[in-house]
């Protein structure tokens, strides 16, 4: 079973600012779609509060002590329970997506990263990807994408196993 953390940040790990994304990549968001459908996602309240709704043709899970129930979502108290949960679904892979607890909890035990890397490091914001060593992980593919009309900056998509 692949567990994977799907997250765009920054040199500096930065992924997010008044719960929100700090940049707008259009060609980021339709990747993480593609990748992330028809798979279980998991993913922290503040995280499914900023998407605003469950994501469609997925599985959403939302960790949670606060929420009871939301539509088309199902809700568990600790990440071990939304990962049991998630093995249900598949047998293939258990996407978390957010937000930086959900990120730090997962880090001992996903065993691949998909980063897009994106060159924005002159921003600020609040909440940042947990610190790692990527000499602990493996890089497999990479794909450049430009600045454009539809991407505010540059970015790069990297995806990582864990050696």
């Amino acid at each position: 079973m692949i567990l994977s953390s799907l997250v765009a940040m920054n040199s500096e790990r930065l992924i997010g600012v008044n719960n929100d994304l700090p940049w707008k990549l259009r060609d980021d968001l339709e990747h993480f779609k593609n990748y992330s459908m028809h798979k279980p996602i998991i993913m922290g309240r503040n995280t499914f509060e900023s998407i605003g709704r469950p994501l469609p043709n997925r599985t959403n899970i939302i960790v949670s002590s606060k929420l009871e129930n939301m539509e088309n979502c199902y809700i568990c108290k600790t990440l071990d329970e939304a990962i049991m949960l998630g093995e249900k679904f598949t047998n293939d892979e258990i996407i978390l997506i957010g937000g930086s607890k959900i990120f730090a909890e997962g880090m001992p035990i996903v065993n691949k990263l998909v980063i897009s890397w994106v060159s924005a490091n002159q921003l600020k914001g609040d909440v940042y990807f947990p610190e790692f060593n990527i000499n602990e992980w493996l890089e497999v593919s990479s794909e450049n994408y430009d600045q454009s009309d539809h991407n505010e900056y540059s970015f790069t998509i990297k995806e990582y196993v864990r050696k």
